[in-house]
């Protein structure tokens, strides 16, 4: 179901503040013009696409580089490097993501586990976050979560999959979810990422998501949660 205009307007708003915009140049102007951010500081070179926009976010030498190559190009994270390198030889990829929202409360599924329970107890997803590949680790996001609740098996405490949320400009709550190796492909992930959607709402933010281009299994459990598409972001480091 397409995002109402309010809700969009929200995730607008969230991401001018994020990308260090005026609060509205992500609604007016002309879409087909590219905005830039000049930043000779940053440390990373970003096209972002939100909706019908796309912002640049760098130092300016790079973006000035930048103007005669089309969006298509810049959204992808082998052709930004290239572009990053030829100032900054020590850049790497630092990811190609979709960006997801949401804006109504899934039906919390059943757990899969025969005797799991929610547990908000830091322990567990310490334990999980600690037995899991340190790469899953980094792309769930958990261990800056700002909230978590892990889904434990009530037998023996085993931590099954864990969901957290980051809070961007106090109006999007970016959800991320992870389970541990031996658990997956059973559907846990389903079950604490839309009590994870649900506690976001209760708080008043909107569920965000990113997927990255290379876990599609990512954008798929998102898009199960309800999630909608609104964009990407291609980001390098400049070493």
């Amino acid at each position: 179901m397409p995002l109402t205009e309010h809700t969009r307007q929200i995730i607008r708003l969230a991401w001018a503040r994020t990308l260090q915009l005026d609060d509205f140049d992500l609604e007016r102007g002309d879409p087909a013009l590219r905005l830039e951010v000049v930043d000779d500081e940053a440390a990373s070179l970003s096209f972002t696409r939100l909706f019908d926009r796309a912002v640049l976010s760098g130092p300016e030498s790079l973006l000035d580089s930048a103007r005669a190559v089309p969006d298509e190009q810049l959204a992808d994270e082998t052709r930004l490097l290239a572009l990053a390198a030829a100032e900054h030889p020590g850049a790497r990829i630092a990811g190609e993501t979709f960006l997801l929202c949401s804006e109504e409360p899934p039906e919390v599924p059943p757990s899969p586990a025969a005797a799991g329970a929610i547990s908000f107890d830091p322990g567990p997803l310490r334990e999980l976050l600690e037995a899991s590949p340190a790469d899953d680790v980094a792309a769930s996001g958990l261990p800056e979560a700002e909230w978590a609740a892990t889904l434990v098996d009530e037998s023996d405490g085993t931590p099954l999959t864990a969901a957290g949320r980051r809070v961007q400009q106090m109006m999007l709550g970016e959800l991320g979810v992870l389970t541990a190796p031996a658990h997956r492909g059973r559907g846990l992930a389903a079950h604490v990422g839309a009590v994870a959607v649900e506690e976001a709402f209760v708080d008043g933010l909107v569920p965000q998501w990113r997927a990255a281009v290379e876990a599609p299994a990512s954008r798929r459990l998102a898009h199960a949660l309800g999630f909608v598409d609104i964009g990407a972001r291609t980001t390098v480091t400049l070493g």
